[in-house]
């Protein structure tokens, strides 16, 4: 599971077994051990879970999305190309 961003004091992760829609997991943690974690939609950009974060918070994950979109998408492509 390649880590693509650190930033806000958060860990943004690409799961290579994840499928469906494009998106990142955003923890405040780890994977193995977090206080919260969301899960961030990238072609069209919204929250698609989230539990521990404030609204607040996931405001600036999304405005953080939107600024990163472009290398996060292909971060993704590139991981999935083979599916």
């Amino acid at each position: 599971m390649p880590t693509i961003i650190r930033i806000l004091g958060t860990l943004w992760i690409i799961h290579t077994r994840d499928h469906g829609h494009p998106h990142v997991t955003v923890y405040k943690g780890t994977p193995r051990n977090y206080e919260a974690v969301a899960k961030i939609r990238l072609d069209v950009i919204e929250v698609i879970e989230s539990k521990g974060f404030s609204e607040v918070f996931l405001k600036k994950i999304l405005q953080k999305t939107q600024d990163y979109q472009t290398l996060l998408l292909e971060a993704w492509n590139e991981i999935h190309k083979e599916e």
